[in-house]
């Protein structure tokens, strides 16, 4: 991956569009120029320029100077937009502390505590990923049929965040695997005297779908590329008898030791 892939890719996730951040590579590139010139090098029109120049001000990427023969622009520093980072994590922090309420709001618009058996369908890659982090509103524990670690499913960035989360919100983890050895490389960061993990023989149960049991919910995860989907089922009868089954299978499974 090319440096300016990496900037590319950083700055799309905090909206910046790629059509300016090709203008904000010229900018960097040339220092000092204007709307007209960036329209040349680039190909991007002249109206959708000015346009992207008022984002990249609102970014703090880039300033305007008032000539009197012409408004000329130049790059800040990348550094400036730790300002919008930290603003980010802040309105992420508001959602996440209103959440309850707005839930509470949303069943109420429908007429009650709503129904007490729902299924959700995830898709895609981004699609398990939210399932996965569902994961982490447990109460106090959650249960994986698990087929492989999170890691191995996912981009470590995002393995790395569940697994500090499920320690931040100090739940307990109980896999239920096929494997005969886990290393602590593989699962870190983890808490040990929360993280529990067995093995199953295959010939008892092999495990190749990922099933999660948490809270009233039975996650199924499927992770084949060519249909990758989540199904998160409500339903607490089904997650009593799922939660027996996996208890009946734990019993019967081999603790297995962390290895660092």
């Amino acid at each position: 991956m090319s440096q300016t892939t990496l900037i590319t890719e950083h700055l799309s996730k905090l909206g910046v569009e790629p059509e300016a951040v090709t203008i904000y590579l010229e900018l960097v590139k040339q220092g000092y120029t204007s709307a007209l010139e960036l329209s040349r090098t680039t190909k991007i029109s002249r109206t959708q320029v000015y346009r992207h120049l008022e984002a990249l001000q609102r970014y703090g990427l880039a300033s305007a100077e008032q000539l009197s023969y012409g408004t000329l622009y130049r790059p800040m520093p990348i550094e400036n937009i730790e300002g919008l980072l930290a603003n980010l994590e802040a309105e992420a922090a508001a959602i996440r502390r209103d959440l309850g309420t707005m839930a509470a709001t949303l069943q109420a618009i429908a007429g009650g505590s709503g129904p007490k058996a729902t299924i959700q369908h995830y898709y895609g890659i981004p699609g398990l990923k939210q399932a996965n982090w569902n994961v982490t509103k447990a109460k106090k524990e959650f249960k994986v049929f698990e087929a492989a670690h999170i890691s191995m499913h996912h981009d470590q960035a995002f393995a790395r965040r569940f697994r500090e989360r499920v320690i931040e919100r100090k739940l307990t983890s109980y896999d239920l695997t096929n494997d005969i050895v886990v290393y602590a490389k593989d699962i870190e960061p983890y808490e040990p005297s929360r993280t529990f993990v067995r093995h199953i023989d295959p010939k008892v149960l092999t495990i190749n779908f990922e099933v999660v049991l948490y809270n009233d919910v039975v996650l199924l995860l499927d992770y084949n590329q060519e249909n990758a989907m989540a199904v998160e089922i409500h339903h607490p009868t089904l997650n009593a008898m799922m939660t027996q089954l996996f208890d009946a299978m734990w019993h019967q499974a081999k603790p297995l030791e962390i290895i660092r």
